[in-house]
């Protein structure tokens, strides 16, 4: 009986004992004060930390880059997926997508490379880069709705671009949509008449389509509707479609006086007279649209040919120049930069019975430079190797720069406007 009562005495102190140990370690514990961070002060931790992560994706990226450079597509492969991975908030280079489908298209991955341009578009959406990229994939696929939608997107980000109509005229030509393929066709003469595919197509696709029965059907809603300027700049569209020079002005004449701002009208305009070699009044009429717009580089270039072609080369080749600066890598640019050398280096030979200096010799080197710079263009690429071509055989020889030595510019009065 007394060890019952000596044990539960001891129980009861022991228990009384754990009961105010805990009561003293929790008890402190939980009247201990919080130290909570300000909002400042969690603000530049996070940006301290963003600031270390963006960092690393620099890093690995510069990793992907220097092989990517160098040809060696797997290796820079593994370093943009690394970065892809780890870039969830989108603050790598824009241009990494574009890399990664192009290692994976060398790498001979397609599935893998659409993914990339798909992530691309999405990324950095104003880049033409990715949507020509994955059109062609699309293409060599048979996809050609889906190639048809890109491109449609891809001329609104690059409305001058000929290449870019020409790729979608033959999509719609695939889809059999002669009337869509026309107007695509219509947009390349209208930036370049003198484009000879592009004729040559259009003619093949006015076979299959009755233009006259177009002209005749707008010239008799003109003549119900006299005062709807949209009309007529139709008419003249197809006037200047078929090579009615003549009739497109007489039109867009019209057409500009009612509406002196209508910047397509007075392009078309310019551009008529030029075809016509009406080329003072076609400056005129360029000059109004620069007036409107000085940075439209297009008309620039046509304001140049028409210089040109009156022997105005310093202030065509000042024009061309604008439109370079403008953008440095613009192909039609760098056409029309040839084309001024060319025309006064076959100007000098025609002064001078047709007989054909060292002097001539450098220009048309110039211009055959030119051209091809042009080539790394879409736009310019083929029109770029046709002119180079034309140009290959009389450009100097080897033995004519051994018989001029040292000789690199042309000292001919005749080129004194390079001086």
């Amino acid at each position: 009986m007394k060890k019952k009562t000596e044990l539960s005495i001891f129980m009861t102190i022991l228990i009384l004992w754990i009961l105010v140990m805990n009561t003293h370690f929790f008890g402190c514990a939980s009247t201990a004060p919080k130290q909570e961070l300000s909002p400042e002060r969690q603000q530049a931790i996070q940006d301290s930390l963003n600031a270390e992560h963006a960092k690393r994706i620099a890093l690995w990226f510069s990793f992907g880059y220097e092989p990517y450079k160098q040809g060696n597509y797997q290796r820079a492969k593994n370093h943009f997926l690394r970065v892809a991975r780890a870039d969830t908030a989108g603050i790598a280079d824009k241009r990494l997508y574009e890399f990664l489908g192009t290692c994976y298209l060398q790498l001979q991955i397609p599935d893998s490379a659409k993914w990339a341009y798909e992530m691309g578009i999405e990324r950095n959406p104003s880049s033409p880069y990715s949507y020509k990229a994955l059109g062609y994939l699309y293409r060599m696929e048979g996809k050609t709705e889906q190639a048809v939608e890109l491109y449609e997107r891809l001329i609104k980000l690059e409305p001058d671009s000929t290449e870019n109509y020409r790729t979608l005229g033959e999509l719609y030509v695939a889809l059999h949509e002669p009337n869509n393929a026309i107007g695509a066709y219509q947009e390349i003469i209208q930036r370049n008449p003198n484009d000879k595919d592009a004729q040559d197509m259009l003619s093949q696709l006015y076979e299959t389509q009755d233009i006259d029965a177009v002209i005749t059907h707008r010239e008799n809603m003109i003549k119900q509707f006299p005062n709807d300027m949209q009309l007529r700049q139709d008419l003249a569209e197809s006037y200047f479609t078929v090579g009615e020079f003549d009739k497109a002005i007489e039109q867009l004449e019209m057409v500009t006086s009612e509406e002196p701002d209508n910047l397509a009208a007075l392009k078309m305009l310019g551009k008529s007279y030029q075809e016509t070699d009406q080329f003072n009044i076609a400056i005129t009429t360029l000059n109004k649209v620069l007036a409107i717009n000085a940075e439209d580089k297009n008309t620039l270039c046509d304001l140049a040919l028409s210089q040109a072609s009156l022997g105005r080369f310093s202030s065509a080749l000042q024009n061309a120049n604008k439109a370079l600066a403008l953008d440095a890598q613009y192909g039609v640019a760098f056409m029309t930069r040839g084309f001024i050398y060319e025309t006064a280096a076959d100007r000098c030979v025609a002064e001078n019975d047709g007989k054909r200096t060292f002097d001539d010799k450098l220009v048309y080197q110039m211009a055959y430079d030119e051209y091809n710079k042009a080539k790394a263009s879409f736009e310019t690429q083929r029109e770029a190797t046709r002119a180079a071509n034309a140009l290959a055989n009389i450009i100097p020889t080897a033995e004519d720069r051994f018989m001029n030595p040292n000789k690199t510019r042309p000292t001919s009065p005749c080129y004194s406007w390079m001086n």
